[in-house]
């Protein structure tokens, strides 16, 4: 199975991403376009907690807002689903991803602000979440960036590298 590696050497945590999850966000694009979406990143540290391993991509709760150029993720019925994922796997919440519909993956300011409280919140509990972007069309060229906001630093960003397929 193909994956991708979101990786800085100067950041505290990667990502990796296989390409099932890859094919999951791009439908919900899809299903979004030409609208914003997204959803939260579940899974676990490896690699000496080096390495955050996503296992599920959720879509947009079902109270979420989607615009041109804006998106609020809801948050109905996710602390079940966080509930589920660490009671059966011990996993848990490891960030955000949206979509940029025509866009690049690039965090805009309100992203920026948004990763910061979380990384700041005791709620979350998650002082380094990463935040994944789809930029583009989902049917046509898109591509991914990811960023690492660790607590009360600057954001990092995070290249990718292809993995075995």
């Amino acid at each position: 199975m193909s994956k991708r590696l979101y990786w800085n050497e100067t950041a505290v945590i990667g990502l990796s991403l296989d390409a099932n999850h890859e094919r999951e966000m791009l439908q919900e694009c899809t299903k979004s376009f030409p609208n914003e979406t997204g959803g939260i990143l579940i899974g676990l540290y490896k690699q000496d907690n080096t390495i955050a391993e996503v296992t599920k991509i959720s879509g947009p709760p079902k109270d979420s807002k989607h615009g041109r150029y804006t998106f609020y993720r809801g948050t109905l019925g996710l602390i079940e689903l966080l509930d589920e994922y660490w009671e059966k796997h011990q996993q848990y919440y490891l960030g955000e991803w949206h979509f940029h519909p025509n866009g690049k993956p690039v965090p805009s300011h309100q992203d920026i602000l948004q990763m910061k409280q979380i990384a700041n919140s005791k709620r979350y509990n998650c002082p380094e979440p990463i935040l994944l972007i789809v930029g583009g069309h989902p049917k046509k060229q898109w591509t991914t960036s990811a960023y690492v906001f660790p607590k009360g630093k600057e954001c990092i960003t995070l290249p990718v590298w292809e993995l075995g397929k």
